[in-house]
């Protein structure tokens, strides 16, 4: 009998280990019985939050534990290159080497006609590229979706040295959301946030809005001033999700990420629809950067890449009232009130705690204490030099927070579900796998989170979501159900079990998506390995019980099924704390 498909909740629908041992890893002889994700992150103890301090202080070579836990967040999993490097260099030393460690990047990609594949014959670009690099049957995949920069997204996560940087990169590319396009376009989007992670939020502000690719997701490019006479309003998107969901919120927030309420206990809201409407016409005037060899004119023709321009013949020269009550005075060209809208929003107070709450949930914890995320916003009021919006102080404040960092954390719902993305690199990354992103991407996708492909502008998953039956934030649960779980034990299935993923002939420079185990088959003692699988994916934090359900599993090993196959030990460990709540539940 098949299990209905029910989403996954505290204390509902637990895992059936008979029916998928027998379903989907026949090669596992072993009853347990799994609870769900979010009852491990609800249920561990403790008390929540953390301590008044801003960063661990200098000393010692950080343990080996809290190493592993620190490469869990700021890069996509720790290998012994990188813990060695942190050990030797400390917290804070690797992330300043990773703050000049130069980007991996999206290069190679090139402008092509946006008409959806159909200048695969005859776009004197794509028939170049296409003869000399990629096969043309291929070129609507490689040139006119996202595809190739997805699996270039995986191979960088894997094998890349700018960890850091593209750990905030993808973090922001959650926050500050475009979806799908061409393949020139999203990594030219991607590779814009790559080069401003580590500047002040203030430049970002800018490079994202004049973004082509942002401007064409949010119809801010083309936004002609107003003419009533010709029925024209100024387009209000791109506007209305600046305010609501990449910088400062709904409702006015306490430097703690609290909410503000009024005299009946109401949210204050941050703006209204005056605010939104005069914001909008701030920034008309603005159409595509025009293409190569071709003289600029409104409007342009699409093009996804560089930064849009202005015509200032275009752009609403009225007074304009935004956030409270500040006005852009009339007369201001484009540019002039474009800078001025965004300094307004840049200095609103709620900017620290929303997005710094926001790249707390991303890279440590879902449900981060109030005193955590004033510490973040704090600093990025202020980096101590008097500087607000300084990315590096703030990446900084978050990884060395006493909030991020020790060897273990008991916290009742400390910590989150590792989203498909991270789940997947993060695996591979911790066991030193090869992968080219074609598996990867394919499987993420499947799993509810197709990397640069969001079903929306609010992202896969809000980051208020609620784990459910508890009060913990626990964003990724969002997109976990029964069937996506089960993808999960699948994809560990299939990269520990069954050889990973061969090489895509239609893919330049593929290897597939490999792992090889055969170095722990020297490892006989079943308890020796079970510590040594568990250091490298839990940082030693398996519970004696599950130890010894993992060591009586890999006992009950038939000496043939060993003898056919060495590594099945190490794979039936490396299976069984993959796919556990455990590791699921980066703590």
């Amino acid at each position: 009998m098949q299990p209905a498909w029910k989403p996954l909740g505290i204390g509902l629908n637990l895992i059936d280990w008979e029916h998928y041992r027998m379903n989907v890893t026949p090669a596992i002889p072993l009853r347990i019985g799994l609870t769900t994700l979010a009852l491990l992150l609800a249920s561990c103890g403790g008390g929540g939050g953390g301590d008044n301090s801003t960063s661990v202080p200098a000393g010692p070579p950080p343990s080996r534990a809290d190493t592993q836990r620190f490469l869990e967040q700021a890069a996509f999993g720790p290998t012994d290159a990188d813990v060695a490097a942190v050990q030797s260099q400390g917290f804070s030393g690797w992330i300043s080497n990773q703050f000049v460690t130069p980007s991996s990047g999206y290069p190679g990609y090139f402008y092509v006609v946006g008409n959806g594949g159909g200048g695969c014959q005859t776009d004197p670009n794509v028939v170049a590229h296409a003869a000399n690099n990629l096969m043309l049957q291929n070129c609507g995949r490689d040139y006119y979706g996202v595809f190739q920069v997805q699996r270039q997204f995986f191979a960088n996560a894997q094998s890349g040295k700018d960890q850091l940087r593209q750990r905030v990169a993808f973090a922001l590319s959650q926050i500050i959301v475009t979806s799908g396009y061409e393949a020139y376009a999203q990594a030219d989007y991607q590779q814009m946030l790559l080069d401003n992670a580590f500047g002040n939020f203030r430049d970002l502000l800018t490079k994202f809005t004049l973004h082509p690719t942002m401007g064409d997701w949010l119809d801010m490019v083309n936004n002609d001033k107003p003419n009533p006479a010709k029925g024209i309003q100024a387009n209000e998107n791109y506007a209305r999700e600046l305010l609501q969901l990449f910088t400062i919120g709904l409702s006015k927030l306490n430097l703690d990420g609290s909410v503000q309420t009024d005299a009946n206990g109401k949210p204050i809201p941050t703006y209204g629809q005056t605010e939104v409407t005069s914001l909008a016409r701030a920034f008309t005037g603005w159409t595509y950067p025009p293409v190569a060899g071709a003289a600029s004119k409104w409007t342009n023709p699409l093009n996804h890449a560089g930064q849009m321009v202005q015509f200032d013949a275009h752009h609403d020269t009225n007074a304009k009232t935004l956030l409270d009550g500040q006005v852009l005075p009339a007369g201001q060209n484009a540019q002039q009130d474009l800078n001025g809208a965004l300094d307004i929003i840049f200095n609103h107070p709620n900017v620290g705690p929303f997005v710094g709450k926001q790249l707390i949930q991303k890279l440590v914890t879902g449900s981060p204490s109030p005193a955590y995320v004033q510490r973040v916003a704090a600093v990025f009021n202020n980096n101590g030099k008097g500087v607000r919006g300084d990315m590096q102080a703030v990446v900084r404040a978050i990884l060395l927070d006493s909030e991020a960092r020790g060897d273990s954390k008991t916290a009742a719902g400390y910590g989150r579900l590792r989203e498909p993305a991270l789940y997947l690199a993060g695996f591979l990354r911790s066991m030193g796998a090869t992968t080219d992103g074609v598996y990867t991407r394919g499987i993420s996708q499947n799993l509810g989170q197709g990397v640069y492909a969001s079903p929306s502008v609010f992202n896969f998953y809000p980051p208020s979501y609620l784990v459910p039956g508890t009060t913990i934030t626990g964003p990724e649960f969002s997109i976990l159900d029964t069937s996506s779980a089960l993808g999960r034990m699948n994809f560990i299935s299939q990269i520990v079990f069954r050889g990973g993923a061969n090489a895509d002939a239609s893919v330049a420079n593929a290897i597939g998506t490999h792992l090889d185990l055969t170095g722990y088959a020297s490892v006989t003692d079943a308890g020796t390995l079970t510590d040594q699988i568990a250091d490298r994916l839990l940082h030693g934090q398996l519970p004696a019980g599950a130890r010894t359900a993992i060591v009586n599993a890999v006992t009950a090993l038939t000496p043939a099924s060993i003898k056919s196959d060495p590594a099945l030990p190490a794979k039936t460990v490396a299976y069984l704390i993959a796919t556990s709540p455990l590791y699921q539940v980066e703590r």
